[in-house]
């Protein structure tokens, strides 16, 4: 009985701080209702040629509410239709399009004008498919007239339970305008030189699948893991500064909600 005792708590304490995964907007976050802080180290592949940094400290303050949520990672989203046990919900967000560059980044970008980064401002739907699994889509507009175009897109996600962990296979789509794929990828008449040919970009799509680990530590501190790979399609890996049409990322981040 004593045994009994022990595996019946031991699996209670792992309950306690598992199944708090969820999916809103598109993104991955847990603890709905409560504030979060995040320090991570994360690595990825040279998107651009002969990049310097290629892994980076990640600092995250946020709050994960019911249907507002911020951070400064993924930005504001507001969900304006739809509640928690719904098959459909509607987000209003803004959030970062892209990081943008400095010609002192990579030896590819040596005199060429910064890129700053891209701001958005769209709807996302999220459509519940039932047993963990949502579909994401959103479309959205630069709001900061640093490049000025559309950006659009689809991804699945599946939210699976191993004992406490929470494991989330995803894999999307996403179209990018050809005025995003010419600010961050083109190269002007201007810019180009003997190594680096003058390139105009034209609207493409890029392809990704990936997985995020969520492991709770305690009823405050989680540890989480990501992974994803990215296929450019060659209307980016074509330009003469981009290194590979091949990316990958992986970072791990230690969070603590209160």
């Amino acid at each position: 009985m004593k045994k009994l005792a022990i595996i019946i708590a031991a699996i209670a304490s792992n309950a306690a701080y598992a199944g708090d995964t969820y999916i809103r907007n598109g993104n991955i976050y847990s603890h709905e209702g409560q504030a979060v802080a995040e320090v991570g180290i994360s690595t990825t592949s040279d998107l651009y040629k002969s990049q310097d940094d290629t892994t980076y400290l990640n600092l995250n303050l946020g709050y994960r509410g019911e249907d507002f949520n911020a951070d400064l990672t993924n930005g504001l989203n507001y969900r304006f239709f739809g509640n928690n046990d719904d098959s459909v919900n509607i987000n209003a967000f803004i959030g970062h399009a892209s990081k943008g560059y400095e010609s002192k980044d990579a030896d590819s970008l040596a005199g060429m004008k910064d890129r700053n980064a891209g701001i958005n401002g769209g709807f996302n739907m999220d459509i519940n498919t039932g047993m963990g699994g949502v579909l994401s889509t959103f479309v959205g507009h630069d709001i900061t007239g640093e490049y000025d175009g559309l950006n659009a897109g689809m991804k699945y996600m599946h939210i699976t339970h191993f004992g406490k962990i929470d494991f989330v296979p995803f894999a999307g789509v996403n179209w990018l305008s050809d005025d995003y794929v010419d600010h961050y990828f083109g190269v002007k008449g201007s810019e180009a030189t003997m190594q680096r040919s003058a390139y105009k970009g034209d609207n493409s799509f890029t392809y990704n699948l990936g997985y995020k680990l969520v492991m709770p530590m305690s009823e405050n501190w989680d540890i989480s893991q990501s992974t994803q790979y990215t296929r450019l399609d060659s209307d980016i890996a074509d330009s003469p500064i981009v290194d590979s049409a091949n990316q990958w990322d992986a970072q791990v981040t230690m969070s603590y909600h209160f």
